[in-house]
């Protein structure tokens, strides 16, 4: 008897535990090292009671509790936890809506290089060089390309199979 009891109670929670599924949700932090705006781009999926009823409280909530956070803390597994538990107190406190469970179902920090970082970056790699190079080394390749023959190769052996031969 207990053991049904124990089945309808549970039953019975789970019927009224809503699932909210936000996607793409964005969202701008700042960096810690130098202190500049960077693109984080969230994924959750919660669970609770009437969440999907209050789905404009769990957005507000998302974009307070967010927007306190570094992005460098955003990509730790220590700051994914904290980020989860400190979305449920907030809500709870703030909204009094009762959020059972965040799950993360995406989470990526895109930065926003400055065109000077962009260039430096080129430079970095070498690729500025290898283009003044070409254009340098070319004069030199038109004149021995002038002085080469390109014409193919003559074959060696005869194309015209011959009778009595074996022509592979």
């Amino acid at each position: 008897m207990r053991r049904i009891f124990i089945a309808f109670l549970l039953l019975h929670v789970s019927l009224f535990a809503e699932t909210l599924v936000l996607e793409h949700f964005k969202a701008n932090v700042f960096a810690k090292s130098d202190k500049k705006p960077v693109e984080a781009m969230v994924g959750l999926i919660f669970e609770g009671k009437e969440v999907k009823l209050y789905e404009y409280k769990v957005v507000d909530a998302l974009n307070i509790v967010i927007g306190s956070y570094f992005a460098e803390d955003l990509v730790t597994s220590r700051g994914k936890e904290l980020l989860k538990s400190t979305l449920i107190a907030y809500a709870k406190k703030t909204h009094g809506l009762v959020i059972d469970a965040v799950y993360i179902k995406e989470l990526t920090v895109k930065t926003n290089p400055s065109t000077k970082e962009i260039v430096d970056a080129i430079k970095k790699e070498g690729v500025f060089q290898q283009q003044q190079q070409q254009h340098n080394n070319a004069p030199k390749q038109q004149q021995q390309s002038q002085q080469l023959n390109l014409a193919p190769p003559l074959p060696k052996r005869s194309l015209i199979p011959e009778e009595n031969a074996v022509n592979f």
